[in-house]
């Protein structure tokens, strides 16, 4: 755990920091009741040991205060003077426990030990309430498109197997959720199923969550250390973002799919372990062997099954269907009631292209269930984007709408059109985008802003690239 231990005597905090490294745990220190506060909101550690006794602010004040701040802060407090009526007042304050001066060392270690029982307990309680949430709303994966329908009764036979399977599709068209959906269907459903976002952390860091570590392995790996395909043994391991990984990770994961033998970093043992991996990514595997930045023999690996999954653009059946669907489940929390659906919505929805697929439709339904008034439940269209406002794909005008209204969709359409061509072209770069088209890099941040463009994607599209 991250230890901090705040006391005005220097002995004692030397005391903590070689017992408690010593131990594998992480220390941080203070000397006086200010600088513990703030070293508290900086490092938000596991737990703190906190003297009553100190200069500038003394324990009690400091444990109100940084309980205020941080209400689920474990601070246990430390009293040499025999205090214990201060010490049952700090607890009832939020305090977990009180030590008493001179310090017992093994006593000390029983007292970190239940707070760590305490958090291992508190972090499997909201694993637990976020996958069941998670089985009970998203995890079943529903369609209207033919396509896609059938797909998935293809995937419900490769389901039985224990054969790899890619997933491809841009950004936001359901991977994960497909994933799951064939996790449920596969004789590995009772056991674990474990998200590792492969573009999410270094090579280092990948590795020592994948494989495990041992003790000393690198700085920092104070205990050994289990990695995902031990924990997940018997189960089902998702590799999001695969097209992410590097060749040299690439050679490691081929070796568990071939043999289901691996070693924890820093080891020379060899384990085995049962997994299936299903892998997913947005990226176009075949450009990137081309290229040499992604094995062909771990590509023909991965993909002993292949789904790919369209774009919403290609499945307009889904557009109003998943969109009414989202709707009633946010109306559902906010306790609201929607009686109707203004037609024209339907017509903005169904010529918008969604690049950024489902989840883009769910942060659209999101935001109009939050607009749309309680006292008439009517989903208009004005409580839609002005993203949506005008499709090029379209180039009738809507019922009702006059020739200004048009005409501003018009121009709006060619801004956002034109100015996302131009962040392309200088891959996200704003003030290289300004000075190509000749404005202020001001000028153009507060209309990308109205605009509703989304510059940080674009960058972020332009380094997978």
């Amino acid at each position: 755990m991250r230890v901090a231990v705040i006391d005005d005597d220097p002995e004692i905090l030397t005391w903590f920091i070689h017992y408690l490294k010593k131990e594998g745990h992480e220390v941080v220190t203070a000397l006086d009741g200010d600088s513990g506060y703030q070293l508290m909101v900086d490092h938000e550690p596991d737990v703190a040991l906190v003297d009553l006794q100190m200069p500038t602010m003394d324990g009690l004040a400091m444990t109100k205060k940084t309980l205020q701040a941080l209400p689920q802060a474990n601070i246990i407090i430390m009293t040499a003077y025999g205090s214990i009526q201060t010490a049952v007042e700090a607890m009832k304050m939020g305090a977990i426990e009180y030590l008493t001066k001179p310090l017992d060392a093994d006593e000390v270690l029983i007292t970190l030990k239940k707070v760590q029982e305490k958090l291992s307990l508190v972090k499997e309680n909201i694993l637990l309430k976020e996958q069941v949430k998670q089985f009970s709303r998203g995890d079943i994966f529903v369609t209207r498109n033919k396509k896609i329908q059938n797909l998935l009764d293809q995937a419900k036979s490769a389901a039985n197997t224990d054969a790899p399977i890619l997933i491809t599709g841009e950004s936001g068209t359901g991977k994960e959720v497909f994933a799951k959906y064939i996790y449920k269907n596969s004789q590995r459903a009772h056991k674990q199923f474990v998200v590792v976002n492969c573009a999410a952390l270094s090579e280092q860091l990948l590795e020592s969550e994948l494989f495990g570590h041992v003790k000393g392995a690198y700085t920092g790996a104070y205990t050994d250390h289990p990695g995902y395909f031990e924990i997940a043994d018997g189960g089902t391991i998702f590799l999001d973002e695969t097209g992410e990984l590097s060749p040299a990770m690439q050679v490691k994961l081929l070796r568990v799919l071939q043999d289901g033998e691996f070693s924890r970093v820093g080891d020379t043992k060899t384990r085995r372990s049962d997994v299936r991996i299903i892998a997913a990514t947005n990226r176009d595997l075949r450009q990137l062997i081309s290229e040499g930045a992604f094995r062909e023999d771990f590509y023909y690996r991965i993909n002993v099954f292949e789904f790919h999954l369209q774009p919403l653009r290609e499945r307009p059946e889904d557009i109003m269907f998943f969109f009414e669907m989202f709707i009633e489940e946010y109306a559902r929390q906010m306790n609201k009631t929607i009686t109707q659906i203004d037609p024209h919505v339907r017509d903005l929805l169904l010529n918008h292209d969604w690049p950024g697929n489902i989840r883009e439709l769910k942060n659209v339904a999101e935001r109009t269930s939050i607009l749309c008034s309680a006292e008439t439940g009517i989903i208009s269209s004005d409580l839609i984007p002005d993203r949506l406002a005008w499709s090029g794909r379209s180039g009738t005008m809507h019922e009702g709408q006059d020739f200004k209204l048009t005409k501003e969709l018009v121009v709006k359409d060619f801004e956002v059109t034109f100015i996302t061509q131009q962040l392309r072209r200088q891959n996200g770069n704003i003030a290289a985008t300004a000075r190509e088209i000749g404005v202020h890099p001001v000028f153009l941040r507060q209309k990308i802003s109205s605009l509703g463009i989304d510059a940080k994607l674009i960058k972020s599209e332009s380094v997978k690239a």
